[in-house]
């Protein structure tokens, strides 16, 4: 069924939150736990005592029928018999505490078999509570005529297959709980509706969900949302009444009972109890279940997908975790001990929740028969849904699965036996075409492997054997004597075919349409390549074909756009990257997926763009590792990889993904043949990797650090490249002299050089947005030229390059309101220079770039508090130079509104201290001692956020500003208290002021105003 819209469920039935284990869990074998095999998991349900807490409310359940046990009522014993005239005439009084019974059903299809610690754990807890007489557990299998039936193993083999009507209690004091997905095969021919509908008009019945909320409504047991209340008594069992946003249900009326579905959930659960125990209405979700309940209708054959569509469906429903799990699994036997292995290991923070998902996603089915004798479950995959998983597969990522499977073999079957790869070797050995299923000399049947002289290893099944050399055959070189060939065309895998005559006649069109620019020959060459692969037969034998119908369709979607053509250009991709020798067209794939998060971005999809991105870098990693590459399609593959890390860091914020960047374009460069002629895309890949890391990092050392190198890096690109005329290879070079201007800004000189690459780019650039954006570089280049010198014509010159960027940026550019805010602040600082009588020019100036600043700063942006400070610092300079209340109350105004909209604790500090004494200010102008109450509030509030700056300080030189600010806020509250005429409040806040001050080094008294010699000051003439 088609999943719901999950929001306004969550919204309608608060009590009832998402299971565990829907968030995403670690993505990639580089940071997965090895933990050892055997190692027990954490339990699968959250907090146990918690949960046994909220089920409390059971122990207050009370059946309708007669009570079974009664004890002498003393009482009423005495008063019957002191009426009797000395008759002793005993009274009994029934007990119906602990007189329930609770039947715990585990659902046994083959997707059920991870939820058996849940199961165990749930019976402990049921068990603990001391609300049941009797707890008994079953398991619910497929009889042998299609119908349940209950035993006490999961084993169908295990133990005698008995009735379903062993469930039954028509006394009524029986609940029940069936532990179910809703997806197994009773409940596709309708006798698991059936059996509760008959279980429901006994007693109580809920089924207990494991799967997350997000899939209930694609099982077979969709539910509704809404408030939940016991009803009349009927039959001796309690008739569940759901009161919906609509009414009564639709199925309600048409005769279907209601029966609780419920996560495994402390508030879930807590609600459930509280409705057997009378309380109510409590919200929840119900499934309808039928007493002539169908059977599922089967898909109709025109409607059966192909494997890439099962695989592209499944990951688009399924969480992030559960889809990267699939792929892991692809590379294992599908044996679940060995399947949850795979998971412990390589994406730790799953659980069950995640390879259920996997189970009941349609990849894989139960296997008809199993292939070892300790009674492990085994699983099938159709050989092409594999393959498409495995095409999402990286090479370190598979040999570290093979590794925890070689783990399981030494453990499982002895460590003188072959280990996975060993295995693999000797499947390849005795294999040939046509022949699918060997059985090595000397192994039974079914199992593959000489386990040597270790009498006492078991044989390893077959399977293993399979897998691990599908997965040598793909992600490594074998000996000639191994290789394979593919059985539908007889062409060995991974040799050599000739190129396919419209592969050549595309690239030509694609060659002339670079030359000249005619967008009808890509749309040529993508109508000649969609008709050869579709005459194609079989379909997908030339990965070469399709690749180029990939890269061809990709070309023109770059031209014209169009999701369309996204789609075609995916799936032509995956088509070639299917193959297990397919190396080079794994590039291709990355390339379309990269376009496909670039795509996803522009249309607001974060969370999308990251996964894709994450896949990009994937299938890199094999396109790099691909045999036989020349050093210029290395390179070229290497730096499209760093230009994936690049955006996946900006949409996700993780600064690893740079240092992973730079460290992979460091070993390039170390393996390039010729260290003193490396190329210059290398160095200036290289050189702008370390100064985007430089620009994240916040350890002032070491982002100087970075920004050195960087500048080395550039530097020696800029030289090492060779100098051409076009507007192409200008606009080339003035991109570099910028990042190297700023990475020369960054690392703190030399600033000659600095403006010597300025000048040398303004001298050649030709487009007005890359002028700007030098002015800019100029304007900082002057302001740092003023740090150093204190000399005020750099500050005029940094003002007047700033006013030139504005003038020559568009309006509409989103960097324009931060070159007005460079070129505000600037002209303030230039004010706070002149004389009081002759800044205010200056300063209305100042005001007026703010105000624009501030008009084209977009509501929310996390720079809207900085740009509010300074234009309220402005209008205070404004003040204090011409008297104006106008421009203090305006100022007062946007300090608060700064404070407001400061998500930084440091400049919420900043924005309180300046608000505290603007309220001062306006006490001293307007005499209205008021504004000293607010005043205080404001300097208190300001310390705090000083101090929760200190606790969240990264650096030692922010922890020093973050102190500073606090001893400036605790003095100038003492001043206000002093102007209220409260000297003892006083006299306290100046004393935290100067402990604040102590905490300080001796470089730093002195920095701010006031400053600790005036606190230490007022502290003594108050003393």
């Amino acid at each position: 069924m088609p999943e719901q819209p999950e929001a306004p469920a969550a919204r309608r039935v608060a009590l009832y939150p998402l299971s565990s284990g829907q968030g995403s869990g670690v993505h990639g074998a580089g940071r997965a736990r090895a933990l050892p095999v055997g190692v027990p998991a954490a339990p699968v349900l959250p907090a146990p005592l918690e949960l046994q807490r909220s089920l409390r409310p059971l122990q207050g359940y009370r059946s309708p029928a007669t009570p079974l046990r009664s004890e002498l009522d003393e009482v009423a014993t005495a008063e019957v018999s002191a009426r009797a005239g000395g008759l002793i005439l005993p009274v009994r009084r029934y007990l119906s505490r602990r007189d329930a019974r609770l039947q715990l059903v585990l659902d046994a299809s083959s997707s059920m078999r991870v939820w058996g610690r849940l199961f165990a754990e749930l019976a402990q807890i049921f068990s603990r509570l001391g609300a049941f007489s009797d707890v008994q557990v079953s398991h619910l299998h497929q009889g042998p005529d299609g119908g349940p039936a209950v035993s006490r193993s999961a084993d169908p083999h295990g133990a005698p297959l008995h009735a379903a009507d062993r469930l039954s209690d028509p006394t009524g004091r029986r609940i029940v709980v069936l532990v179910s997905d809703c997806a197994g095969p009773l409940w596709h021919s309708g006798h698991a509706h059936r059996l509760l509908h008959h279980l429901s008009r006994q007693g109580p019945v809920a089924v207990l969900q494991p799967l997350p909320q997000r899939m209930w409504n694609r099982t077979r047991l969709p539910v509704t949302f809404g408030g939940l209340s016991r009803g009349d008594t009927l039959g001796g069992g309690a008739v569940l009444r759901v009161r919906t946003a609509s009414g009564t249900s639709a199925e309600a009326r048409r005769g279907a009972l209601a029966v609780p579905v419920l996560p495994p959930e402390p508030v879930a659960l807590g609600s459930w109890a509280r409705l057997l125990s009378g309380a109510g209405p409590v919200p929840g979700a119900v499934g309808w279940v039928r007493a002539d309940q169908p059977a599922a209708p089967a898909a109709r054959p025109d409607r059966r997908r192909t494997p890439l569509e099962r695989v592209s469906r499944f990951s688009a429903g399924a969480s992030p975790a559960a889809a990267r799990l699939a792929v892991y699994l692809a590379a294992t036997p599908l044996c679940l001990p060995v399947m949850q292995l795979v998971q412990r290991t390589m994406l730790p923070g799953s659980g069950p929740s995640e390879l259920a998902e996997v189970l009941v996603g349609g990849l894989v089915t139960r296997a008809r028969a199993d292939h070892g004798e300790d009674g492990s479950q085994w699983y099938d995959i159709d050989p092409e849904v594999r393959e498409a998983l495995l095409s999402r597969l990286g090479r370190d990522e598979a040999m570290l699965v093979l590794k925890h499977c070689s783990e399981y073999i030494e453990q499982h079957f002895g460590k003188g036996g072959p280990n996975f790869p060993a295995l693999a070797l000797a499947q390849l050995g005795d294999d040939g075409p046509g022949r699918p299923h060997p059985h090595t000399t000397g192994a039974e049947p079914g199992y593959a492997g000489d386990n040597g002289g270790d009498g006492g290893a078991a044989p390893v099944p077959q399977p293993f054997a399979e897998v691990a050399a599908r997965i040598l055959e793909r992600f490594m070189p074998l000996p000639e004597q191994f290789a394979t060939y593919d059985g539908r065309t007889g062409v060995q895998i991974g040799a050599e075919r000739p190129t396919h005559h419209a592969v050549v006649r595309a690239r030509a069109l694609l060659a002339r349409f670079d030359a000249e620019g005619m967008v009808q020959d890509v749309i040529d060459a993508v109508q000649l390549l969609r008709g050869a692969t579709e005459q194609e037969r079989p379909a997908g034998a030339d990965p070469e074909l399709w690749g180029e119908y990939a890269r061809c369709t990709l070309r023109l979607w770059e031209v014209q756009g169009g999701a369309a053509l996204l789609r075609e250009a995916t799936r032509a991709a995956e088509r070639a990257a299917a193959p297990p020798h397919a190396l080079r067209e794994r590039a291709v794939l990355a390339r379309v997926l990269h376009a496909a998060a670039t795509d996803a971005r522009r249309r607001g999809d974060r969370s999308g763009a990251l996964d894709l991105l994450r896949r990009a870098d994937r299938e890199y990693a094999v396109a790099c590792a691909a045999p036989g590459l020349d050093e210029g399609e290395a390179l070229r593959l290497t730096l499209e990889r760093v230009a994936s890390l690049e955006t996946q860091w900006r949409l996700g914020g993780d600064s690893a993904l740079l240092q992973s960047a730079v460290g992979m374009l460091e070993a390039f460069a170390d393996a390039w043949p010729d260290r003193s002629e490396r190329p210059a895309e290398l160095l200036l890949a290289h050189g702008r990797a370390l100064l985007r890391l430089s620009q994240v990092t916040a350890d002032q050392v070491q982002a100087r650090l970075y920004a050195e190198q960087s500048a080395r890096s550039l530097r020696r690109g800029l030289d090492s490249g060779a100098e051409e005329d076009t507007a192409e290879s200008v606009r080339d070079r003035v991109r570099v002299l910028i990042d190297l201007v700023d990475a020369l800004l960054s690392a703190g000189g030399p600033l000659d050089e600095a403006q010597t690459r300025t000048d040398e780019a303004l001298g050649r650039v030709r487009e007005q947005a890359q002028r700007a954006a030098l002015l800019v570089r100029a304007g900082r280049v002057a302001l740092a030229r003023y740090a150093e010198s204190g000399e005020p014509p750099e500050l005029h010159g940094a003002a007047d390059r700033f006013a030139q960027a504005a003038h020559w940026m568009s309006r509409d550019a989103p960097a324009h309101a931060d070159v007005l805010a460079e070129w505000g602040s600037v002209l303030l600082r230039l004010a706070t220079l002149e004389p009081a009588h002759r800044r205010q020019d200056r300063l209305s100036r100042a005001i007026r770039v703010l105000r624009d600043c501030r008009m084209e700063t977009p509501a929310g942006s996390p720079r809207v508090a900085h740009r509010l400070l300074l234009l309220g610092q402005a209008l205070m300079l404004r003040y204090q130079a011409r008297g104006d209340r106008v421009d203090l109350r305006e100022a007062e105004h946007l300090f608060g509104l700064a404070a407001a909209d400061a998500e930084d604790p440091l400049l919420a500090a900043r924005c309180r201290l300046e608000l505290g004494q603007a309220q001062f200010e306006a006490f001293q102008s307007l005499g209205r001692a008021a504004r000293l109450d607010v005043a205080v509030d404001a300097f208190r509030a300001a310390a705090e956020s000083s101090r929760r700056a200190e606790e969240e300080a990264e650096t030692e030189r922010r922890r020093q500003e973050a102190v500073e600010l606090a001893a400036q806020a605790h003095h100038w509250r003492g001043m206000s208290f002093e102007a209220a005429g409260r000297p003892r409040a006083a006299r306290d806040a100046y004393a935290a002021a100067r402990a604040q001050w102590d905490r300080l080094p001796d470089d730093r008294l002195a920095t701010g105003e006031p400053t600790a010699r005036q606190t230490a000051q007022r502290l003594a003439d108050l003393e």
